[in-house]
């Protein structure tokens, strides 16, 4: 009866999936199907992701992945189990700008104190531009270094060589370069 490798969800985990994520119940059972190809226990560990996403880029992206496993594993134990991942992926991919922000904020306040510091903000360009080595930037954005020296000069309002949530959600809003790099969109065009 059924799919065997649907197993692990039943008809109430699957409800309870569509009502925290974005997807159908067919779009869950695919990443379900996915999410098992991927992993070799009941849970993603980080080397896992890390690998998961060099074969997605095809380059260095194993910093960057590291930095969406954070993100991902909600309860901070190490792994990254079915739900994390379908919640994760479901704000990754979702077209609501607020939430999409809100969870690239996350990600880029790396040691969770509800700013951005100057080198926060460098390791996650460094990170995104290792992962895209062959999209062209713009020459004023040629180098990570000079991405996030003209993020931050546009975001960091105050001036105060950090970033909150509110500077982080204006600043995107207001600049589509920033825009895209902070949804984690990294091809300026």
């Amino acid at each position: 009866m059924g799919n065997s490798s649907h197993k692990g969800l039943s008809k109430e985990v699957i409800r309870q999936l569509k009502k925290e994520s974005d997807f159908s119940e067919k779009e869950i059972k695919e990443w379900y199907e996915e999410y098992h190809q991927s992993k070799k226990g009941s849970y993603l560990t980080v080397k896992e992701f890390k690998d998961v996403y060099s074969k997605m880029y095809g380059a260095d992206a194993g910093q960057f992945a590291e930095h969406v496993f954070r993100t991902f594993d909600t309860n901070r134990d190490g792994k990254v189990d079915f739900r994390e991942f379908l919640i994760g992926l479901s704000v990754t991919s979702t077209d609501n700008i607020d939430q999409k922000l809100r969870w690239a904020f996350t990600m880029y306040d790396v040691d969770g104190d509800g700013t951005i510091s100057r080198k926060e903000m460098l390791d996650m360009m460094a990170s995104i531009y290792r992962m895209t080595p062959s999209i062209v930037k713009p020459p004023d954005v040629a180098t990570p270094e000079m991405m996030a020296t003209k993020l931050f000069g546009n975001i960091d309002k105050n001036g105060d060589g950090s970033i909150t949530w509110q500077e982080f959600q204006m600043g995107a809003k207001a600049d589509p370069l920033a825009l895209n790099m902070l949804q984690l969109n990294p091809d300026p065009q």
